[in-house]
């Protein structure tokens, strides 16, 4: 019998093939996330992931996406199960990011039609969650094993599109990109003091640093 897993995986969205880059949004309140989210958005980093982790993310997931409307990609992280699965989507998310592997969220996702990332470190964790339909998997964390980890994944599993993330700098983007990564996510050493209403001119530099660095990776 075929196996047809392949002719079933949700494609990564346009955006995030475009830019390489997910802005992580993890605050311990939601109220800052809008304006980190707009500053973000403006600049061209439109891949937003907003995470489970966060007080009132679903609502506020719901608030940006009315707010931005078509100017970004929002998705919700932290997605541990099949019922945070669902409920994610009916808040709007239109990408799903796992700190691990579930099968039922991936399988959730995949009935929606909806991106979905879910999380490894090892070969056989990151080939299992490809093998059971994954977007693209999620090398997590990605900063305890370092650009080469990627590469030499890869070099045997050519057709696994990885998106590492956990940990990783502004200025280590491009090695991940040079490295294999499909995009790469981007917490803390992006989103700085801005998710506790801190300087969002920085944000903004941050962002385009990261973006540059993409672009200058692939060329």
């Amino acid at each position: 019998m075929t196996h047809t897993l392949s002719a079933q995986r949700t494609e990564p969205a346009d955006a995030l093939l475009r830019t390489g880059v997910v802005a992580v949004l993890r605050a311990d309140t939601p109220e800052h996330l809008l304006p980190a989210a707009r500053t973000l958005a403006d600049t061209g980093l439109v891949c937003l992931e907003l995470t489970l982790t966060t007080p009132g993310a679903l609502d506020e997931l719901e608030r940006l996406r009315k707010d931005l409307g078509e100017f970004a990609d929002l998705g919700m992280g932290s997605v541990r199960s099949a019922d945070e699965a669902r409920r994610s989507l009916d808040a709007g998310a239109g990408f799903l990011v796992s700190p691990g592997f579930r099968a039922d969220v991936v399988a959730v996702a995949r009935q929606a039609g909806v991106p979905v990332y879910p999380a490894g470190l090892t070969p056989t964790e990151l080939a299992t969650a490809w093998d059971a339909g994954a977007t693209a998997v999620k090398l997590f964390p990605a900063s305890t094993v370092g650009p080469a980890h990627l590469k030499a994944f890869t070099d045997p599993y050519p057709d696994v599109r990885v998106m590492p993330s956990g940990g990783i700098g502004v200025d280590d983007v491009g090695a991940w990109i040079r490295a294999g990564a499909l995009a790469v996510g981007l917490g803390g050493a992006l989103s700085g003091d801005a998710l506790a209403g801190g300087d969002l001119g920085a944000l903004a530099d941050r962002a385009r640093r990261a973006l540059d660095a993409v672009a200058e990776a692939r060329s």
